[in-house]
């Protein structure tokens, strides 16, 4: 058993972020308002989106059974479109559900998330970059705007997933999750990427994850460790720190995700998981943890 606890899908490419709105150009591409591009969906497989069906082909070339369908403001909010898809691939698919939490109707809108769609996931892309503290430089993961969140979160069952993007980024906002975790205990909380480590950052990303491997109610996906770290597999860096993560966190709180579609610009998505097989970091029981049994777990079977 394979599940992507970290993959998207994309009904129409409408990002917004640090530098306004997010443009298809064709052929995957995006142009950012500041006339930058990017590669988002891989030319081969891209127009203005990536379709459930198209992910599910992905999928099946790469022996992976099951994905987890998180959003990202880069593609631009899919609410409804997972809620669609998960509707009509239920065995398949776990969604997710987003919002702006400091639009002037978050509230009806949480609501309407946990009640009318039956989201039991709401993932927070804060990265300044390509996330929320883009839009809003003083939102803050134990600020005002996530406390109604974290009541609902707690109320429901709902897991809280946060990408803070990479250090140095007004999103990195360890102090502050940890403020949050204690504060809410009975609320699961997971950390994508984790922590967007570069490589070169060993020993602070160490000391920040032991602080945040304390709190037991933190999970850490292992998504596109590599594409941060920019090497080319078997990934020999972005192995030191998932073994590392593994002595202090355990495989229990570690599950894999592969951030796809923009992750197959990089490599395949078989090899996106195969590296963690072939490290040889953990024992076989632990692998299952990471490759299937934590996401169960966190986000349920």
């Amino acid at each position: 058993m394979i599940i992507d606890s970290h993959a998207h899908i994309i009904e129409h490419l409408s990002g917004m972020g640090a530098r306004g709105e997010v443009r298809p150009v064709g052929h995957g591409r995006v142009r950012f308002l500041d006339g930058e591009e990017m590669q988002v969906i891989p030319r081969e497989i891209g127009g203005a989106g990536f379709s459930a069906e198209q992910l599910l082909e992905q999928m099946e070339l790469a022996h992976i059974d099951r994905a987890v369908l998180l959003h990202g403001l880069l593609y631009g909010l899919q609410n409804d479109y997972i809620y669609e898809c998960v509707a009509k691939y239920p065995d398949k698919f776990k969604g997710s559900g987003s919002f702006d939490p400091c639009i002037d109707q978050a509230e009806v809108v949480l609501n309407r998330l946990i009640h009318h769609y039956g989201y039991r996931i709401l993932k927070f892309e804060l990265s300044t970059g390509a996330g929320m503290t883009g839009l809003h430089p003083d939102l803050k993961v134990d600020g005002e705007e996530f406390e109604r969140v974290y009541a609902e979160a707690k109320r429901y069952g709902v897991t809280v997933v946060f990408d803070i993007g990479s250090r140095g980024m007004k999103s990195f906002q360890v102090e502050e999750l940890i403020r949050a975790a204690i504060r809410h205990p009975e609320v699961k909380f997971t950390l994508c990427h984790l922590m967007a480590p570069n490589g070169t950052d060993f020993e602070a990303w160490r000391q920040d994850m032991k602080r945040l491997a304390a709190r037991e109610n933190i999970w850490f996906d292992l998504t596109a460790v590599p594409w941060n770290i920019h090497e080319t597999y078997p990934y020999p860096v972005s192995l030191r720190y998932v073994a590392e993560a593994v002595k202090l966190a355990g495989t229990g709180r570690l599950l894999w995700g592969s951030d796809v579609p923009t992750l197959l610009n990089m490599d395949s998505y078989g090899n996106l998981y195969q590296y963690l097989i072939d490290g040889k970091i953990c024992t076989a029981n632990g692998l299952d943890d990471l490759l299937y049994r934590t996401s169960e777990i966190v986000y349920g079977k």
